[in-house]
């Protein structure tokens, strides 16, 4: 049984629900949008459906369970807490996106899927981390450690469980430290480093890589993790037909206080009692196209959003894939450090 076999759309019909639990002899499907899961349909449900005399070619949506219980892949020992007090048979493993990632039931098997893509990766690892001092007067950001893995390592095992198997690292700021590192740690992945002899920002240093890349890829700081379906991702990007796609993640902005509306001759107009806003913010990961290294100028200080903007006055077409706010860990600051660290749920 694989995890596709658990899972259908919200199109799908109760009918069809009742074919998938026949097949795999399972007491529960999962609805999914995308990838992010929605509800769960027991078969239960299906039978009191059914037996009520209902139009079984109705949609999904008119039985199933919209708050399904569900576990974070970092936490699956809460799925024992959950069996001891239900009835449970399956309980679906979830990303820090909502995305279901894969099943564990009772008797503790879990089936996973992961749709393989092998797209290259560049990682830009050559910044100072200034703000991450005094733990970079000692190693370099690419190095920090997230429980007992670097930060950079621990994304390129993300990508590589995706099938990613070609990495290209930017460097500068103790660069033979890296590089030391990665040479002596057993990997199945390929690395190949790029040295900037002098700062080129965040976008600069693609101009290394002309007769390198030869395909659309991955851009990544080495300090950042988005915990989402990468193979999505870059999916969409692909269907759209991007010439670049920006990973952006929700972001909500709390005011604490009461805030207040004036007109142009300071009269009170009214208040709000600590509104909270929704924002979109970049995440510094993207999916771009290979001619953005042809175009990159040699041994020139570039950052990559300004790069964008040119892009798209040109009118080429950029476009956005949108992440929970949990699924975006920047590590470039200790409390966001210590919060990717609680979601990740390490030491």
């Amino acid at each position: 049984m694989d995890l596709q076999d658990l899972i259908l759309t919200e199109e799908a019909s109760v009918k069809q629900a009742v074919e998938r639990l026949e097949k795999v002899r399972c007491r529960v499907v999962y609805v999914v949008k995308g990838k992010k899961l929605l509800a769960s349909v027991s078969d239960g449900d299906v039978r009191r459906y059914t037996l009520s005399g209902a139009d079984i070619e109705k949609k999904i949506s008119c039985i199933a369970n919209y708050s399904p219980s569900k576990v974070n892949e970092y936490e699956k020992e809460k799925s024992k807490e959950i069996f001891q007090r239900t009835e449970l048979q399956s309980i679906p493993l979830v990303n820090l996106n909502d995305e279901i990632v894969g099943v564990i039931f009772r008797n503790g098997k879990i089936i996973r899927e992961y749709k393989k893509m092998n797209v290259p990766v560049v990682m830009m690892a050559g910044g100072k981390g200034t703000r991450l001092h005094p733990y970079t007067k000692i190693l370099p950001k690419a190095l920090i450690p997230i429980g007992d893995i670097p930060i950079s390592e621990l994304i390129m095992n993300r990508f590589f469980e995706c099938g990613c198997k070609d990495f290209y690292l930017l460097v500068n700021h103790k660069s033979a430290m890296i590089q030391s590192y990665f040479d002596n740690i057993d990997k199945k992945y390929n690395i190949r480093y790029f040295q900037e002899t002098e700062p080129l920002g965040t976008g600069g240093g693609l101009s290394l890589l002309k007769d390198c890349v030869h395909q659309d890829f991955i851009l990544t700081n080495c300090d950042i993790l988005i915990d989402a379906d990468y193979s999505s991702i870059y999916d969409m990007h692909c269907k759209k037909g991007n010439f670049i796609t920006m990973v952006l993640s929700q972001y909500e902005n709390n005011i604490p206080y009461g805030v207040v509306s004036i007109d142009k001759d300071n009269n009170y107009q009214g208040m709000t009692e600590k509104p909270s806003f929704q924002h979109l913010i970049n995440t510094g990961v993207y999916v771009v196209n290979r001619q953005v290294v042809e175009d990159m100028p040699e041994q020139t200080q570039v950052n990559f959003p300004d790069m964008i903007e040119l892009y798209r006055k040109q009118g080429k077409k950029i476009g956005c894939y949108i992440v929970n706010e949990s699924a975006y860990m920047d590590m470039g600051q200790f409390e966001e450090l210590e919060k990717m660290k609680e979601r990740l749920n390490v030491l």
